[in-house]
């Protein structure tokens, strides 16, 4: 009599999960070295076991498939041991910003419906007083990493992997649908959405990797993305994928990187615009040895041509990719890489490899010429399984089969995609259509200026007045008069900006993207300060 398979046995036979790629690794290279924490070394069996014994510890306190964990954290050992674990019992994560304030914390516990919350123990006192207010939450863990933390009703998260736990593999049925990951997005125009990321969104990314990413086994990277961002989790995954080394950090910092990447000799990094825009300006650049790095990934916003060209002078043998995408998109959607930066230094590069890039007139739901600007659509196997809890919001976005991502473009006859703006940034001044991308690029070409960012104020003459808001090189003065002559030698007339800020530095998330909503306010501060004191803005 034939034996029928088990539901595990017919599952795990060809099953795409994203706890499978640690497993194969650790079997090709047991003791190649992992991951590194300050003075804690992992081995990729060493890690391999403390995930399974993670699983089996949250299974043991109850947590099953489908159900959410919320993680709370800085970058650290900890955190990744417990986000693997928990996918691979086919549980989902859905880790917060650490700089959330608790109305928002608050917010995006109570959509999501978590069954635990693990949080950093430095960061406990800004859970406690909405704590109560948390109702799904049946446990609170502590992330352990001041060595000496104790809460009363919060569990170590160590407990979970205890070395008399088994180190077998869980016996989880996962599909390429599942959920992996929830992750909310910004919210700075509305409530925050939660982006759902599934096994199959993740496996199709990393397999990319080794062609797009020019990963390959034994290489050192570090980044310094946090694990809440889809990109970070992304890169780490492809890393552990392919065999590489990744070096991780609890919080960038200028100095450390610099120590580290000399030290361990890293050949990889992973960072915001905000490190490559940031590391030119220190005194002794020119002196810095970085001659190990051979691949320089720029991820979470667009980087200005101008900073990139100063950076493949001083490494012209490195590969330089700088990558555009949207946690939609889990979350690459385009690149431009070494090559094609001289041919093209202002393209966002060629579609991903896993996804179907086109450009849309939105309003008719059509496809535009090459050449023609419209909105930037996607679709692949890449794309995410939608929003959380909201099917009108994802109906939305997923409208004629597509996957609209709310930035315009357009597409020459090669392929390459040049970003105009994101729409709701696109400044409607006097008649004209300006993207705030293109002036703040050009704005990067004045010798004295280190960080740019451009906005639309209202004005009742021009409906939106082009506003600069600009961060000096350090020990540089410039004034108005200098950026607007500046700009109107070498720009039209309705782009040049007609009111200009100067600040110490640009509020950014830490993915490197500019805080706009944040600046229109502070600027609309100082206009309104201005006319107070004068009767008009600065011009």
């Amino acid at each position: 009599m034939t034996k029928s398979l088990t539901p595990y046995e017919e599952n795990v036979v060809r099953r795409v999960a994203v706890g499978d790629l640690l497993i194969r690794t650790a079997a090709r290279y047991p003791h190649m070295k992992a991951l590194c924490f300050r003075d804690r070394n992992y081995s990729f069996a060493e890690l391999n076991t403390a995930v399974n014994r993670c699983a089996y510890g949250l299974t043991k306190m109850g947590i099953m498939k489908g159900d959410r964990c919320a993680i709370l954290s800085h970058n650290c050992d900890q955190f990744v041991i417990l986000w693997w674990g928990l996918m691979k019992i086919g549980a989902i994560v859905v880790p917060l910003n650490f700089m959330l304030k608790n109305e928002e914390v608050s917010y995006i516990i109570n959509h999501s419906e978590p069954v635990a919350f693990f949080v950093e123990d430095k960061l406990i006192p800004n859970v406690l007083p909405i704590k109560d207010k948390l109702k799904t939450v049946q446990t609170f863990g502590y992330i352990n990493l001041a060595g000496d933390a104790s809460m009363e009703d919060w569990m170590n998260i160590e407990d979970l992997w205890k070395d008399e736990y088994p180190v077998t593999e869980p016996e989880a049925l996962i599909y390429p649908d599942d959920p992996a990951l929830i992750l909310y997005t910004s919210g700075t125009e509305s409530a925050p959405k939660g982006v759902v990321n599934t096994h199959l969104n993740f496996f199709t990314l990393v397999l990319s990797a080794a062609v797009d990413l020019h990963f390959v086994r034994g290489d050192v990277a570090i980044g310094g993305i946090p694990l809440y961002h889809v990109a970070a989790m992304y890169l780490f995954i492809a890393g552990i994928a392919i065999g590489a080394t990744n070096l991780m950090e609890y919080a960038p910092d200028p100095a450390e990187i610099i120590k580290f990447t000399q030290q361990n000799k890293v050949t990889v990094w992973v960072w915001p615009p905000t490190l490559y825009i940031n590391l030119p300006l220190l005194p002794n650049f020119d002196q810095l040895d970085f001659s190990s790095l051979k691949v320089c990934i720029i991820f979470g916003s667009l980087c200005p041509p101008a900073i990139i060209e100063r950076w493949r002078k001083k490494l012209p043998s490195a590969q330089f990719l700088n990558y555009y995408g949207q946690t939609e998109m889990s979350p690459l959607g385009a690149c431009l890489q070494n090559e094609d930066f001289t041919a093209h230094p202002d393209s966002i590069g060629r579609s991903h490899l896993p996804l179907e890039l086109k450009v849309f007139d939105s309003i008719h739901n059509k496809e535009l010429p090459r050449g023609e600007v419209g909105e930037l659509v996607a679709r692949g196997p890449a794309i995410m399984l939608g929003y959380y809890k909201d099917k009108e919001k994802t109906a939305t976005a997923f409208r004629g089969g597509w996957h609209h991502t709310g930035d315009i473009v357009r597409m020459d006859e090669e392929g390459f995609i040049y970003f105009v703006d994101r729409a709701k940034d696109i400044i409607k001044t006097g008649g004209e259509n300006v993207s705030s991308q293109e002036v703040e690029a050009f704005l990067y070409k004045h010798p004295k200026v280190a960080d740019a960012a451009v906005i639309g104020m209202p004005d009742p003459v021009w409906s939106e007045a082009v506003t600069a808001v600009i961060v000096p090189k350090p020990g540089e003065t410039i004034d108005e008069k200098e950026i607007i002559n500046f700009c109107k030698s070498n720009i039209a007339a309705y782009k040049v900006p007609k009111n200009v800020f100067f600040v110490e530095a640009l509020p950014r998330n830490p993915s490197g993207k500019v805080l706009k909503n944040i600046l229109r306010k502070e600027c609309e501060k100082r206009l309104q300060e201005n006319f107070q004191a004068h009767g008009e803005g600065v011009k």
